[in-house]
């Protein structure tokens, strides 16, 4: 029986993972808010934090893991610096408190293309980000790369929303080379992040987003249980 941090359960992707965790598997479940929320199981708790400073109750557990689904975008935010101050500042934030407090597993969601060299402003931030969790030398360090993002938010983003509706109707065009850029379900996102914070392999991972479709396709298609 695990127990797990969900930074970002009120976004996109944390939403899923709040509805996916397996209740047989995981004992505790941690929901980092700046602003307090209703859990909605009796077996969910939250961390009502400003992130100035932000500091995580401790754990001893082998099992514990960090599973950080924290992100908004440039427009949101308002500039450059407060988009990074979210998504390189607060991730790092996190990352340096969980392993302070013991937590042995982070997995984070990033995206596709990040690097630390890119020309893109919003690519090299999340680049910037990966490279800094890797030098925090987490037992297990799963770093999940989405394309874009499918599914309602429960903030609404018209520019977000038309870029949706394009490429889910041409995601049938993205072939060979291409297929790395189908965008892909929030929700099975989520299911790939649970996967690897119940089960993530000792020392650094990537998963792009095409590994997501294919992992998300063999699950669609497992026999129900009988």
């Amino acid at each position: 029986m695990a127990n797990i941090l969900i930074a970002g359960a009120t976004g996109l992707i944390g939403s899923h993972l709040v509805q996916q965790l397996p209740a047989d598997r995981v004992e505790d479940v941690l929901l980092l808010v700046r602003r307090p929320i209703t859990p909605r199981y009796a077996h969910h708790h939250q961390w009502v934090s400003d992130f100035t400073p932000l500091a995580l109750p401790p754990t001893s557990a082998s099992a514990d893991a960090v599973i950080c689904a924290l992100g908004t975008t440039i427009k949101q935010a308002g500039s450059r610096e407060a988009f990074a101050a979210v998504d390189f500042g607060r991730v790092l934030d996190l990352a340096r408190s969980a392993k302070q407090a013991g937590y042995q597993r982070f997995v984070v969601v990033s995206s596709l293309g990040a690097d630390a060299d890119s020309g893109n402003f919003y690519l090299a931030t999340k680049g910037r980000m990966e490279a800094a969790l890797v030098d925090l030398n987490f037992s297990s360090l799963t770093i999940v790369q989405p394309s874009l993002l499918l599914g309602k938010r429960s903030t609404f983003r018209l520019g977000e929303r038309i870029a949706q509706l394009l490429a889910k109707g041409l995601s049938l065009l993205f072939l060979g080379p291409l297929a790395k850029y189908r965008p892909v379900e929030a929700e099975d996102v989520a299911a790939i992040l649970i996967r690897a914070a119940l089960d993530g392999r000792l020392g650094c991972q990537w998963i792009p987003s095409e590994g997501i479709e294919r992992a998300a396709g063999s699950r669609h298609h497992q026999p129900a249980a009988q």
